[in-house]
């Protein structure tokens, strides 16, 4: 899933006809193509709500595993790949659909699918066209082999590369 031939650029997804991407159940990642030091120059923090509602600053590191090609932004799971991928993108929704916060407040999701474009508008605040961004620097991949005990095996699949890929916009405040 994090080999150079699995990981497509949004662009070229949004653009296939038909879809490259499946309506079946998977893991799926979000990964940074561009730049490496456009993503670093990025704002990289971000206030969360924590426990009792008390502000919490994470900030945003360059964390990833040396043997990851791209820098992994999200990791998700879903029961349709295709429907969940056009989620986080809402390509026809064009310009902002988040207003950034002065101290970097989290905002509040347009919907609770859209980490991926929620992302990439925080972290470039000044960016006025977030899907032209996200089509020419940011790649997707799936993988929906899981056979037997698929529900478990996807939930522990999406559990672990969390873990191990660390991906910015996986973090959210502790519940």
């Amino acid at each position: 899933m994090h080999t150079a031939q699995s990981i497509l650029s949004v662009d070229t997804h949004l653009n296939a006809r038909p879809s490259l991407i499946p309506p079946e159940p998977g893991v799926y990642a979000f990964w940074w193509i561009g730049n490496r030091d456009d993503l670093l120059k990025s704002t990289r923090t971000v206030l969360l709500k924590g426990p009792n509602e008390v502000r919490m600053k994470v900030e945003y590191r360059e964390w990833w595993p040396r043997e990851l090609i791209y820098p992994c932004l999200y990791v998700g799971k879903s029961t349709n790949l295709r429907k969940r991928f056009g989620l986080h993108i809402k390509s026809n929704s064009h310009g902002r659909l988040h207003v950034p916060h002065i101290e970097h407040h989290k905002a509040t999701p347009s919907t609770t699918s859209c980490q991926l474009r929620w992302g990439i508008e925080h972290i470039f605040p000044s960016e006025m066209d977030p899907l032209r961004l996200i089509r020419s620097s940011v790649g997707f991949s799936y993988r929906n082999d899981f056979a037997d005990n698929a529900i478990a095996e996807r939930f522990f699949e999406e559990d672990r590369l969390v873990g191990t890929w660390r991906p910015w916009f996986n973090i959210d405040s502790e519940r």
